[in-house]
C-alpha cells in the first residue's frame, strides 16, 4: 500500500475521532448542566470547541491535499487497452495500455478524476463500471 493511501487513513481516522469529540462536547454544551458550570469553565469550553473546530478545518485541508498526491490509473474498459490515457502535448484522449510514459498521462489524482466526471466530453462513461485504482509506488 502507498506511504500516501496509509497517511490519508490516518488522517480521515483522525478526523472521524476529532468530529465524535466535537459532537460530544456540543451535546454536553446544549444540555441544561452546561449552564450548571462556572463562566470561567464555560468559556474555556467554548474556547476548546473553537480550537476543534479550527484543527477539524485543518485536517480537512491535510486531507485533500494528500489525496491530490495520491495517483489513479482510469480503467474504462476490462482489457488491456481500457486506461483513459491524455496526450498532454495535443490535448487528446485515448483508450491505451496502463503506461505514463512519454506525452501520455495515464496516472490522474483524485481532483482530475473528479473534473473528469463533471465534463460533458466523458459524459457516455458509466463512473459506476469504471475501475479507479491507486498506482502502486515502485
Amino acid at each position: 500500500m502507498a506511504n500516501e493511501t496509509i497517511y490519508t487513513k490516518k488522517l480521515n481516522a483522525e478526523l472521524f475521532e476529532l468530529e465524535t469529540k466535537i459532537e460530544k462536547l456540543q451535546k454536553f454544551i446544549d444540555y441544561d448542566d452546561f449552564l450548571s458550570i462556572s463562566t470561567i469553565n464555560q468559556m474555556l469550553l467554548a474556547n476548546q470547541m473553537v480550537g476543534m473546530a479550527m484543527y477539524r478545518d485543518s485536517l480537512h485541508k491535510r486531507i485533500k491535499l494528500a489525496e491530490n498526491n495520491i495517483k489513479y490509473t482510469v480503467q474504462v474498459l476490462p482489457q488491456s487497452n481500457g486506461y483513459l490515457n491524455l496526450n498532454r502535448r495535443e490535448q487528446v484522449w485515448y483508450l491505451l495500455p496502463n503506461n505514463n510514459v512519454g506525452d501520455y498521462q495515464t496516472h490522474f489524482t483524485q481532483s482530475e478524476i473528479d473534473e473528469m466526471k463533471d465534463n460533458p466530453f466523458f459524459a457516455a462513461i458509466n463512473w459506476d463500471n469504471v475501475k479507479i485504482e491507486p498506482v502502486e509506488d515502485k
